[in-house]
């Protein structure tokens, strides 16, 4: 077994929503910056911002885009790290292969 050191913490999953909100707190505070100045960047209350990252509300995806936009990172950079950080998992992931609902195969319709 590894050794483990007194600064050494488990690394335990989150849900989407606390990832997210850890996440969130993060880049804000590398930046420097009041919630009250996050939110005046992309357009939303403070209170909104505070519960993102107390992980009590989903965000829409047009706040994700707002506020990614405001941080100055691309919503997919964002979510991918909010994925590392959260308990996400496919179902049969771990067989190397797609779950049953999901098709391999994308059909378009014809009127588009």
């Amino acid at each position: 077994m590894g050794v483990v050191t007194a600064h050494a913490r488990p690394q335990t999953k989150l849900d989407p929503a606390s990832a997210f909100g850890q996440l969130l707190r993060r880049h804000r505070r590398e930046r420097k910056w009041s919630q009250e100045t996050l939110a005046a960047r992309s357009g939303y209350e403070r209170a909104f911002i505070s519960l993102l990252e107390l992980g009590k509300t989903n965000p829409s995806l047009r706040s994700i885009f707002d506020i990614c936009s405001a941080l100055g990172i691309r919503p997919a950079q964002f979510l991918r790290q909010v994925e590392k950080l959260s308990n996400f998992e496919l179902p049969n992931e771990s067989e190397g292969h797609p779950p049953d609902h999901v098709s391999s195969k994308v059909s378009v319709p014809k009127h588009l």
